[in-house]
């Protein structure tokens, strides 16, 4: 990344790590996608269970192949060969593991998290789960909730439905058409929206920002 570009970032960094720790969310800032990879990796504890929900950041810091890899039991409901079933049925348990693993698809400068779910596996892990770890880019971070709605519905949303091939109108425009994606014509990619603007148990959701633009 060009070093003004990054320079400009870890302004920002630093006043969204002040923030997390005002809302009881651990934060930590990763110069690379490896230093974060091995944050992630020295965070969670030998043998923990971890579940997951889909998240190209975690695929691209390379931290779910060690995983897989490793002395930890993963579920993972994106396995080569499964069955809808038999997926769904992962994706449960792993709502039930020790730490809970994804990445976010915005981040306020006032330390607030912003996602949408289609199936609402990732609402109910980052609300639910025990510990929950989030591994997102410096392109995340946004001004306020309102910024990250928009980010979700006009980016988030229209290229990861190209990129699972997915049929929405996001998908083909580029843009959300909020009243025309509607069942039964569409599934919806965007059903249910959780602000996180902090947290009841101290440090029960760890942060990793790291200085790369990653993810969508």
């Amino acid at each position: 990344m060009d070093k003004s570009k990054l320079s400009y970032y870890e302004k920002l960094v630093s006043v969204v790590l002040q923030n997390l720790k005002n809302n009881y969310i651990d934060g930590f800032y990763c110069r690379t996608s490896e230093e974060a990879k091995n944050k992630v990796l020295n965070i969670i504890p030998p043998g923990a269970s971890i579940g997951m929900a889909g998240s190209v950041t975690l695929k691209e810091i390379g931290v779910m192949d060690e995983l897989m890899q490793g002395g930890w039991k993963v579920y993972n409901q994106y396995l080569p060969g499964l069955s809808s079933e038999e997926s769904l049925k992962i994706r449960k348990e792993g709502l039930g593991a020790d730490y809970f693993l994804t990445g976010t698809n915005a981040i306020t400068l006032k330390g607030e998290l912003v996602n949408m779910s289609g199936m609402s596996n990732k609402i109910v892990g980052l609300t639910n789960s025990k510990k929950v770890i989030l591994v997102a880019g410096v392109n995340k971070i946004v001004k306020d909730v309102k910024e990250g709605i928009e980010r979700i519905r006009n980016l988030c949303a229209p290229v990861n439905a190209k990129r699972v091939n997915f049929e929405t109108p996001c998908g083909e425009t580029g843009f959300c058409d909020y009243d025309l994606c509607r069942p039964p014509k569409y599934r919806r990619m965007c059903n249910q929206l959780l602000i996180t603007e902090g947290d009841w148990e101290k440090d029960r959701i760890t942060v990793v920002l790291v200085g790369e633009e990653l993810g969508f």
